[in-house]
């Protein structure tokens, strides 16, 4: 029988993911990969790996619930971003996930194209390490009105039909009509993926019976569904259909809120990708439908997640990150947390649950994941500071002394 690997941290406050007060000295024993017991005047068993954290903060690995590993970077121009090799995308992906890692982030849920999936694949099979756990789509369904990209014709999207590799090439699948809806789902998981995407940027959005075919499907292979969705009417349409998560939730109205509330819908914020481009949209360069865009869709999310967290409705945070290139040259994912306090009411504490244990429910993992609790996964960080006094402590990767996931230290410092 293999011995049990023990370890024991000792926190200076612990913050549990749940939204409750934190509490201060407490005891973190973990078995293998799992917590077993958390609290007060815990005994340290003997045979414990005993993690010094008093001074420090000890929270669960945060979740990003709406992300991308399309791997942009900073140094290119729009257009060679375009023509960027796909080959080469999947390798700064990887990076970038590696750096999501080190910043705290233990779960990802990658919300479009392909380089989710074999990231995922290649860290099953042992080739990568490093990386944190990764929930991804493949391909995206959209309609043929959805085009994602007004400025590119629709064929260029298409995975069946487009020969183009850069980085907005190959990620849809155009579906129009039940028939064609059900085969794009079903093409859609074959390829690997966790969950189904829906793409109806814009509020050009499958109509109902597209919409629970979809759904139903999906759910035949014990999946979910997410949507991107811009207003209200299509949030309205994919709640009433069965879609789990409502990605950016731009405008959404109080009765879609409480439709969701009622149906268990997680609303997604990504704040940080409008307001990346308002702020560093016309210095470098961006296409004027982009940054004319970006204004007024940052303050209608403002106004809705305002209205999602007066109405009791449950957010987990998202960014964008990985599709917007001008997310990363923004800075931390955990930026999104701060925009959220300081645009949309929210307290530190309420913050820190959309990237715990709301994020947890986004990525269909609330039984393993988002919370320091027994049975839990010991996905779990150290913060030198208190994010509930200051939440930008969390964008100071500096800052985070330690990194766990499932129970292993991947970061140290």
């Amino acid at each position: 029988m293999v011995k049990a690997e023990i370890k024991a941290i000792k926190a200076g406050r612990l913050i549990d993911g749940t939204g409750r007060a934190p509490v201060e000295n407490a005891m973190v024993i973990i078995e293998n990969a799992k917590i077993k017991t958390v609290g007060q005047n815990i005994k340290i068993p003997k045979e414990a790996q005993v993690i010094d954290a008093t001074g420090k903060t000890v929270m669960p690995g945060m979740i990003d619930a709406h992300m991308h590993l399309n791997g942009p970077r900073l140094e290119e121009s729009y257009v060679e971003g375009l023509n960027r090799p796909g080959e080469l995308k999947l390798l700064d992906a990887i990076t970038d996930a590696m750096d999501y890692l080190s910043a705290g982030f233990t779960t990802a849920k990658a919300c479009g194209g392909m380089n989710g999936v074999f990231i995922k694949r290649a860290i099953a099979e042992g080739t990568l390490t490093g990386l944190p756990r990764i929930l991804s789509t493949s391909y995206m369904l959209i309609n043929t009105r959805g085009n994602p990209y007004p400025y590119l014709p629709a064929e260029y999207v298409d995975a069946r039909t487009s020969k183009h590799l850069g980085s907005l090439g190959k990620q849809c699948l155009i579906c129009d009509g039940v028939d064609e809806c059900i085969k794009a789902t079903r093409y859609s998981l074959s390829q690997g993926a966790d969950f189904v995407k829906i793409w109806a940027r814009g509020g050009a959005c499958h109509n109902p019976e597209e919409l629970k075919a979809i759904v139903q499907t999906a759910a035949e292979a014990n999946k979910h569904v997410t949507i991107h969705t811009e207003n209200s009417i299509s949030a309205e349409m994919a709640i009433l259909a069965g879609v789990k998560t409502i990605d950016h939730a731009t405008g959404v109205e109080d009765k879609v809120v409480e439709m969701g509330n009622k149906a268990g819908t997680i609303f997604i914020s990504t704040l940080i990708c409008p307001k990346a481009i308002i702020e560093l949209g016309d210095k470098l360069g961006r296409p004027l439908q982009e940054t004319a865009w970006a204004q007024p869709v940052f303050d209608l999310s403002v106004l809705s997640y305002k209205r999602i967290r007066q109405l009791g409705g449950a957010m987990a945070m998202g960014t964008d990150y990985g599709a917007e290139i001008l997310v990363k040259k923004y800075g931390s994912s955990a930026i999104e947390l701060e925009l959220l306090v300081n645009y949309c009411d929210f307290t530190p504490m309420e913050a820190i649950v959309t990237a715990t244990r709301n994020g947890a429910r986004a990525v269909y993992m609330e039984d393993m994941t988002g919370t320091v609790e027994p049975g839990k996964s010991a996905d779990i960080i150290i913060i030198d500071g208190d994010p509930l006094a200051d939440i930008k402590v969390l964008q100071d990767v500096g800052k985070i002394k330690m990194v766990m996931l499932e129970g292993n230290i991947e970061i140290e410092r």
